[in-house]
């Protein structure tokens, strides 16, 4: 595939993750969970803490509550030596709107990917509602939650 394949394929492939969501400032908070998707693909704990704000808050099933980078990037480092080693993460997003000009709520729909794998297993498929805020410029997550979506899903951490 040359260069110009390559590109042409990645805008494709952005056109179909915005969605029905066109507008520069939509791309721009939604560029948040892309941060997230391709620091996961490296299983890059300090990476994944560094998407969210210095205070974020993530909420998993199973009780999971964790607040600020070095909790996250903690959770996540042991998340990725054991049970979620190789894993991807992919998503859409499903609804959007903003709360002001620096804060917008979006929810996906997505799911973990096993090791190799390129389609959302049913028991691993999630709802995540998402919070962002731009600060100094760049758009930093807030608060992530995520549920099991559909009827076979069973995700716990």
């Amino acid at each position: 595939m040359t260069a110009i394949h390559e590109a042409e394929a990645t805008s494709d492939a952005l056109d179909a993750y915005y969605g029905e969501f066109t507008g520069e400032k939509q791309k721009e908070a939604l560029g948040v969970p892309l941060r997230l998707v391709e620091a996961w693909s490296r299983n890059d704990a300090t990476d994944v803490a560094k998407v969210f704000t210095e205070e974020g808050v993530m909420l998993l099933p199973g009780d999971v509550y964790k607040r600020g980078r070095e909790e996250i990037q903690a959770f996540m480092a042991a998340a990725y030596s054991g049970p979620f080693k190789g894993t991807g993460v992919t998503g859409r997003p499903v609804d959007f709107r903003f709360v002001t000009d620096d804060v917008a709520v979006f929810r996906t729909h997505g799911g973990i990917l096993a090791p190799g794998e390129t389609e959302i297993a049913p028991e691993l498929a999630v709802l995540s509602s998402w919070v962002v805020v731009k600060r100094d410029g760049q758009w930093q997550l807030a608060a992530y939650q995520n549920s099991p979506r559909g009827g076979g899903a069973t995700l716990r951490w």
